[in-house]
């Protein structure tokens, strides 16, 4: 019997139904294909030169996407420059008609004065357009040049050229400067197709913004932008240290163009967000817009992200640095308050600069009188006026003699030169007299404070005994007293990032090129640090820190790392650098610790006495004159003095009594910054 088929013939039945099916099919296929084919012919024929033109007039521009700059921050963490959402008010190039610009300019300045807001404005000319602005000499001569004009030219040329290529027509003097001003400022920034978005004001409110977005059908080419704005959380703390950023000027275009900048950047202009300029600094991303010949946006497309900068480390501890600038304001109000000229009462101002011992870290380092970093272009012009200049550093661009503190020095290449031993005494009756036995007729009688006696190396820095050092130094000879001054770290770079003072030592040199005459004389003032000797409170700090490390001199920084925008990276670690050394003889080494502690204990008040701090602290003082009426005071200092961790350097203008805030800031270095 034959097996059943698996595959049975389909029914005549079924055969119709697929038929039908297939016929259904087919119909609906051929009419989607004739829709398709209509409009195909009505976009290719009956609309084509429609839609060819409107191709033709589609623009598209591509503006940039501003990076977010690193942070800065303290060695724990804290953050010291950083960003945060700002409105600004931009304009867009390609959106941006020629046809009623000074009209827009004059609609949004007058909604800024309304508002209260202020905008970029670098034009030197006066409100009255009349005449240049004071003191802006240079900033005129680059109007000139932009305008391409003569040197010669006058604020009014200056205007009626502006006037002339932009239509500014206004009747009103001030209004027509007005607009004029924001005109010039498109020019400094190069707004155009290059360069496509130009911020006309930064930082505006939310009420500002809501208004430019309600007028936006009257203000083609302008819009608000969220931006990074830079701000300082605690812009009281070391503004000097940490600079500010703002539009780059002229000069500093020609150094920048090279590496990509747009003329319309911002970048650091001084402190360390100048220095770590290229850490910050992040890389710009683009987004592309293309618009209709109307302005009307098609699309819109982020086609590069941006990518932000690196954070900088700095080895400042922001507490201990906001204590040591207390410290100091503190000190010196009580000084005013006490209003004695004798005793510090005529006090101008001063610097405080702590470095760890053990690498040239830089811990803090605090100028009185400062000012808020966050107001430095608001008040930028009250700042320049204010009484005892705020704005220079002190701690480490100010230069003053080094008093007695230079003694150190002297003791030190004396004892290295064995010149004198540590035991060697010289005989103090108060008025020097070498000079008597060798020059006929002398009258060159340089004094000591008191009449000490026979006295050796320790008790001399002890007692800060200038007929000691009159006769040693003059014995040691200026060179070799050079020489340790130099290894010491002072009138010699510090090796500080921002770069600091290098000051001056006393020569034959030095003297001739201040038109003076040298005598043998100039080596025994020169040995007290008087003289032509001028060094700076950082490297005051720096002497003191090679004495206690026995004769190495470390590279003084600010920058501790860099790491990555969010942290998690390691890019770049400082690390102690050694500037110069000698192999200080271990009896050189006690002799002047010794004398130098002794100088500490003799600060017998409980408030600033050092004999209680459970180590021993070494100090020399220093009261360099000024003038004939006026004297500084100074003093630096190393603890523990077996073992430095940490060294100071402190100077105060027409002051009194500088080592009385050692203990102080030794407290808070041990509370806030010795094991952080």
């Amino acid at each position: 019997m034959p097996l059943p088929s698996l595959h049975p013939r389909p029914s005549k039945d079924k055969d119709k139904s697929q038929r039908r099916r297939l016929f259904v099919l087919s119909f609906i296929a051929l009419v989607t294909a004739a829709v398709y084919l209509v409009n195909l012919m009505s976009i290719q024929i009956v609309r084509g030169e429609t839609y060819y033109a409107q191709t033709q007039s589609t623009s598209v521009s591509i503006i940039p996407i501003s990076a977010a700059r690193g942070e800065i921050l303290d060695r724990d963490g804290e953050p010291l420059a950083e960003n945060r959402t700002g409105l600004n008010i931009v304009f867009y190039y390609a959106f941006f008609p020629d046809e009623g610009m000074s009209g827009r300019i004059k609609q949004l300045t007058d909604l800024c004065i309304k508002m209260g807001e202020s905008w970029y404005d670098p034009l030197p000319i006066s409100e009255d357009g009349a005449a240049f602005t004071e003191g802006s000499e240079k900033e005129a001569q680059a109007l000139r040049e932009a305008l391409k004009l003569s040197v010669y030219a006058t604020a009014e040329d200056c205007m009626y050229n502006l006037c002339k290529r932009y239509g500014i027509e206004e009747q009103d003097a001030a209004v027509r400067r007005r607009i004029a001003g924001v005109c010039y400022g498109m020019i400094v920034q190069q707004f155009s197709l290059t360069n496509n978005a130009y911020t006309f004001a930064e930082d505006v409110s939310f009420s500002t913004a809501l208004q430019v977005k309600e007028l936006a059908h009257q203000l083609p080419g302008v819009d608000i932008a969220e931006e990074d704005i830079r701000s300082y959380p605690e812009g009281a703390t070391a503004p000097h240290l940490l600079g500010t950023v703002g539009l780059m000027s002229a000069e500093e275009w020609k150094t920048y163009k090279s590496f990509g900048y747009r003329m319309s950047d911002s970048v650091g202009k001084f402190g360390m967000e100048r220095y770590c300029e290229s850490i910050l600094r992040g890389e710009d991303g683009e987004r592309t817009v293309q618009q209709s010949e109307s302005g009307e946006i098609l699309s819109e497309e982020v086609t590069k992200e941006p990518q932000s900068g690196n954070t900088a480390i700095l080895t400042l501890d922001a507490k201990f640095q906001r204590r040591v600038q207390e410290i100091l304001e503190n000190y010196i109000a009580r000084l005013r308050e006490n209003g004695d000229p004798e005793e510090g009462g005529n006090v101008k101002g001063g610097a405080v600069v702590v470095l760890n011992a053990k690498t040239g870290a830089v811990l803090a380092a605090a100028t009185y009188p400062s000012y808020d970093i966050n107001d430095y272009y608001a008040d930028y012009a009250s700042l320049l006026e204010t009484e005892n200049t705020p704005l220079v550093n002190r701690a480490f661009d100010g230069l003053y003699r080094p008093g007695s503190t230079f003694k150190t020095v002297v003791a030190t290449a004396a004892l290295e030169e064995e010149v004198i031993d540590p035991e060697e005494t010289v005989l103090c009756n108060k008025v020097y007299t070498y000079y008597d036995e060798v020059i006929e007729g002398n009258t060159f009688h340089p004094t000591c404070l008191d009449r000490h006696g026979e006295l050796a190396v320790r008790d001399a820095l002890t007692k800060s005994c200038n007929i000691f050092f009159y006769d040693v130094g003059r014995r040691t000879g200026i060179e070799t007293i050079n020489q340790y001054a130099n290894l010491l770290g002072l009138g010699t770079e510090t090796g500080l990032e921002l770069g600091s003072a290098v000051g001056t030592l006393t020569s034959p040199e030095q003297t001739k090129s201040r038109g003076g005459v040298w005598t043998q004389g100039n080596v025994v003032q020169a040995s007290i640090g008087q003289m032509d000797t001028m060094v700076s409170p950082l490297q005051l700090a720096i002497q003191a820190m090679t004495i206690g490390n026995r004769g190495t001199r470390y590279k003084t920084y600010l920058l501790d790392e860099v790491r990555s925008f969010d942290g998690s990276e390691l890019i770049e670690k400082t690390g102690p650098e050694v500037l110069s050394s000698f192999d200080m003889d271990e009896e050189t080494f006690q002799a002047v610790k010794d004398g130098m502690v002794g100088a500490g204990l003799r600060l017998t008040n409980p408030d600033y006495a050092l004999d209680n701090l459970g180590y021993a602290v070494a100090i020399k003082t220093g009261t360099p004159q000024v003038t004939t009426d006026t004297t500084n005071s100074a003093a630096i200092a190393f603890a523990p003095a077996d073992g430095a961790e940490i060294s100071i350097g402190i100077m105060l203008e027409e002051g009194y009594g500088a080592a009385r805030m050692i203990r102080d800031i030794l407290l808070a270095w041990e509370e806030l910054a010795r094991n952080s």
